[in-house]
């Protein structure tokens, strides 16, 4: 059989598997009298036949062998939308070509697909990076860490597929090693680790599941499976923005997407519960803070002093008033008889009601604990009263728009509310974007606002950044490389954990190790020493953090990603100084 003959009769044969809707002509050398051109127009359009480069199809020239294997291994990636009499054919000839389509890299047994055959994707990161337990005062100590993740995939059929991740960090240098996820958050004290974070312990990251509907999609060139079209459920990962910075990591519940998310536009909407949620940093907004005997009976000697002092009491009879105040309560406070405790309680609230504004302001959040040690729990946020245990991980409802446009640019919208009583302080939509200057200059920018207002600093805070990249080190391309630098604005509860960048999240989720005996988020504490000393103004701002971000990717090998980060000129809302913080990792991806 001449080779040739055998080119046009496989077009003819399998014409009615392609779509055939109005081809365009693909090939300068055929016309549209030629008796093959709709077949070959329409196994153009499908990939089966690509022609040569000068863009001709050369339809009376001998072919050889391996181009025919070729047209056959795309055939058979399309097997299931032939009728049974050319699945025969296709048979008849996969067997002929059997060598070459082994040479291609066909298995010829497993019709490409594979079904049911599970892909292991190793991925492997060492990093080195100073961990803060006061960012302000430089207090650190250097965590080297080797983090190992094993991605699986697994296509039940052409349109279902199965996800998963599982992983485990290891303590290289005998430093306990940070994952937002590590800490108990049913632990009041901040410090039992969970099961499966421990030191070498494997936990499940993610599982998912995907469903493609509508038309169904050729994925025999996307390694991942369908990428348009998906309805899935499970713990899948969620990333808001093009950085990442403020929430990279996963939610457990359902999604639908609507489009590509490759090229195009792409809708996704997606309701369940955000698992990466830094309690450390969040847990005093939801769960509130215990305020021991000796601070709130600190705290009322001092404002009992200060009325002493306007009323015209000299500076040492305000002393002693504060020093009489001061005992009088935390006696009763920490004594072993209840009704003296609850006798101390309500002469505090009765002071309240002469204090300033400020410190009615603190109790009218106060609920009374009154256990010997703690006088009250302090809930910062007005309509958020948690217990510990509530709501682990934060229930969201979350919609998004991507439009992308690969190697030029792409723009973001999206909305998350948190639902149940977390809502009351998040609910916040945002806009991003890249574009490429040329091919190797990008420019990028975010905004996220929080429309609910926070008493924290009496604000509907917001963030924002921006940064110019140049070149794109992708792990697929050996020598490649990108640098670049960020600048960040995030005021303090635009912000909840899980970002895509470490030094990011210690600047913007900072938390002292030990603030008056335990761990405190940075803004928080700050708030509270400066109420407890009546220090405190309308006009002071806490937490958040503006900083730079200097970045650098290289790619030495296929495979190998080696990443140094800097973050610079950080300071919180209030001016107060941070530390410069360096990272620097290797990811090694084996598949």
């Amino acid at each position: 059989m001449k080779h040739a003959f055998l080119k046009a009769a496989i077009a003819a044969c399998f014409a009615c598997a392609a779509v055939t809707v109005s081809a365009a002509n693909p090939f300068t050398d055929v016309s549209a009298d030629d008796w093959a051109y709709q077949a070959v127009a329409s196994l153009s359009d499908e990939g089966v036949i690509d022609g040569y480069p000068d863009g001709t199809f050369r339809g009376d020239k001998h072919v050889t062998r391996y181009e025919i294997a070729q047209i056959v291994a795309r055939l058979m990636a399309k097997e299931d939308t032939l009728n049974a009499s050319q699945k025969e054919t296709l048979a008849k000839l996969s067997s002929q070509y059997a060598n070459e389509l082994k040479d291609l890299g066909v298995r010829i047994a497993e019709l490409e697909k594979k079904r049911g055959a599970t892909d292991l994707i190793t991925e492997l990161r060492v990093q080195s990076i100073d961990r803060y337990d006061d960012v302000f005062k430089g207090k650190k100590h250097n965590e080297l860490s080797t983090r190992v993740r094993l991605n699986t995939i697994t296509p039940v059929n052409d349109r279902v597929h199965l996800y998963g991740q599982i992983e485990t960090i290891l303590d290289m240098n005998g430093k306990e090693s940070y994952d937002v996820n590590r800490i108990n958050p049913n632990d009041k004290n901040q410090k039992e680790i969970r099961n499966g974070y421990g030191d070498g312990d494997f936990h499940l990251n993610r599982l998912w599941t995907t469903y493609q509907f509508g038309p169904k999609q050729d994925t025999s060139k996307l390694p991942f499976g369908p990428s348009k079209n998906l309805i899935g459920i499970g713990q899948f990962p969620v990333k808001m923005g093009v950085t990442g910075y403020t929430y990279d990591g996963e939610v457990k519940g359902v999604f639908a997407s609507f489009g590509d998310y490759l090229k195009g536009g792409r809708l996704t909407l997606a309701f369940g519960r955000a698992t990466n949620i830094n309690y450390a940093y969040t847990g005093p907004m939801m769960r509130g803070v215990a305020l021991k005997n000796t601070e709130i009976s600190d705290l009322m000697g001092k404002a009992a002093g200060q009325a002493a002092l306007k009323a015209g009491k000299t500076p040492e009879e305000a002393m002693s008033v504060y020093k009489s105040t001061y005992k009088t309560l935390n006696d009763g406070l920490s004594s072993n008889n209840i009704a003296d405790r609850a006798a101390a309680a309500q002469k505090i609230n009765a002071m309240v009601a002469q204090a300033s504004p400020e410190l009615q302001k603190l109790a009218k959040n106060l609920t009374p604990m009154l256990d010997g040690e703690n006088a009250f729990n302090y809930f910062p946020m007005d309509n958020v009263h948690m217990g510990w245990g509530d709501d682990e991980d934060v229930p969201v409802a979350y919609a998004s728009y991507i439009y992308k446009k690969p190697g030029q640019w792409e723009v973001h919208a999206y909305g998350m509310k948190a639902c149940g009583p977390v809502g009351h302080i998040a609910k916040a939509y945002g806009f991003a974007g890249s574009y490429n200057v040329t091919p190797m200059l990008r420019v990028q920018g975010e905004f996220v606002k929080n429309l609910r207002k926070l008493p924290l600093n009496n604000e509907r805070p917001y963030s924002y950044n921006y940064g110019i990249h140049y070149g794109e080190a992708n792990v697929l391309k050996a020598k490649s490389f990108s640098i670049g630098v960020d600048y960040v604005y995030s005021q303090a509860g635009t912000y909840f954990g899980g970002s895509s960048n470490d030094i990011v999240d210690q600047y913007m989720g900072h938390v002292y190790s030990d603030w008056r005996g335990r761990k405190m988020p940075a803004y928080f504490a700050d708030k509270l020493d400066a109420t407890l000393n009546g220090t405190d103004s309308p006009d002071k701002k806490y937490g958040g953090a503006k900083f730079y971000l200097a970045k650098a990717s290289f790619v030495p090998m296929r495979g190998l990603l080696v990443e140094a980060n800097y973050g610079f000129n950080a300071k919180d809302m209030g001016g107060k100084k941070m530390d410069n913080m360096f990272m620097l990792k290797a990811t090694a991806y084996i598949k």
